[in-house]
């Protein structure tokens, strides 16, 4: 289903016609913007009108000017048969990329947010085909609505970068999310949603520190990191904080922070980012995190939770470091959020068998 035809058009136009239509639309913000400054918009150049946006700002002019041209020239491409067999979500689930079985074929579509689904690869013979010649590999996890794919050296990446797949001009998939291992993924993930809950996240990280007898004093405060160094004690970090210098000493660091302070001397940053990304402290943080929710809500269940890969759909328990207990079978999707459903059930009712006997208890001995 790829043509070529439209794929040289736009290799051969895109940036040229892209240009022109930034300059335009460039021209006409700032017509509404300032009237009195049209003869200065009218007399800058194309590459100057065109540089002054971002490349994001481009990549969707340039994927509205794509699918503009695919809807005229080939709507065939947007002729969807066929049954879904595996959808990946991302881009905030603004954006979705699923394998499509049609007869004996399985394709590549994409559907962005507003706009209508279109098949962004050629015809495969299997699914796993289609994902390694796509993506590079055929190896996936599917958490919380994020999707992963595995590399063979226990990389894993994300498809944050989607430029490729919008334009149907995918050769080689690159990637500008990548992660060390599927563990480090799934607590970024966690990390995030910890963001929309400023008052667990202090309580977490707050416990964390207690832990690895941390000062609390200096969370949600920007510091100047002066130096970074490693003693019998662990990692020392020097700083510099409302005029006041002292050290404090963390379990671990990650790396990036080694290298940034080696570049910067002096360099300021809100204390709370340096912390999380000690490992010893992130997995303290996350374990309190996980055990507040449970708390706090069983309605988020974050106790047990479906993944999802290339083997089917299961029942898992995540800990504070990323890792997966796996503690049911595989299911389809479908069957496994059923079954969650289940022992969710399951639970609730045996925590209200709990109350009732403490509360029956505590009856019997006023009584006495």
């Amino acid at each position: 289903m790829r043509n070529d035809s439209i794929e040289r058009s736009v290799n051969d136009s895109v940036l040229t016609i892209a240009d022109s239509i930034l300059q335009m639309i460039d021209q006409s913000k700032q017509k509404s913007l300032k009237k009195t400054s049209l003869k200065n918009q009218e007399k800058k150049s194309l590459k100057q009108n065109s540089t002054s946006w971002s490349t994001k700002e481009k990549t969707e002019v340039e994927y509205e000017l794509y699918y503009a041209m695919m809807k005229d020239h080939h709507p065939q491409l947007f002729e969807i048969k066929g049954e879904i067999i595996e959808k990946f979500t991302f881009n905030k689930e603004k954006s979705v990329f699923f394998i499509l079985k049609d007869k004996d074929a399985y394709f590549g579509v994409y559907k962005q947010e507003s706009k209508e689904a279109h098949i962004v690869t050629p015809g495969f013979p299997t699914k796993e085909d289609l994902l390694q010649k796509t993506l590079g590999t055929s190896q996936f996890e599917k958490f919380r609505m994020h999707s992963f794919f595995l590399m063979g050296d226990g990389k894993a990446f994300s498809l944050h970068d989607n430029k490729q797949l919008r334009l149907n001009l995918a050769k080689s998939y690159t990637t500008l999310k990548t992660y060390e291992n599927i563990e480090q993924a799934r607590s970024s993930v966690v990390k995030e949603e910890l963001k929309n809950d400023p008052k667990l996240r202090k309580q977490s990280l707050r416990r964390a520190l207690e832990e690895h007898f941390i000062p609390s004093d200096l969370l949600g405060k920007t510091v100047t990191i002066q130096n970074i160094s490693m003693d019998g004690q662990g990692t020392r970090l020097s700083l510099v904080e409302n005029q006041k210098e002292r050290d404090v000493w963390l379990p671990d660091i990650a790396e990036k922070w080694m290298e940034k302070v080696r570049d910067s001397t002096g360099m300021k940053v809100l204390f709370d980012e340096v912390i999380i990304d000690s490992r010893s402290i992130a997995e303290g943080f996350l374990a309190f995190y996980s055990m507040e929710i449970k708390k706090e809500s069983q309605a988020k269940q974050h106790e047990f939770e479906v993944i999802s890969n290339q083997d089917g759909s299961y029942i898992g328990k995540l800990s504070g470091n990323g890792i997966v207990k796996k503690v049911s079978p595989y299911f389809s999707e479908k069957e496994a959020e059923k079954q969650l459903g289940n022992l969710n059930a399951h639970i609730h009712i045996e925590r209200q068998k709990e109350i009732q006997e403490k509360e029956l208890e505590t009856d019997t001995i006023q009584r006495n």
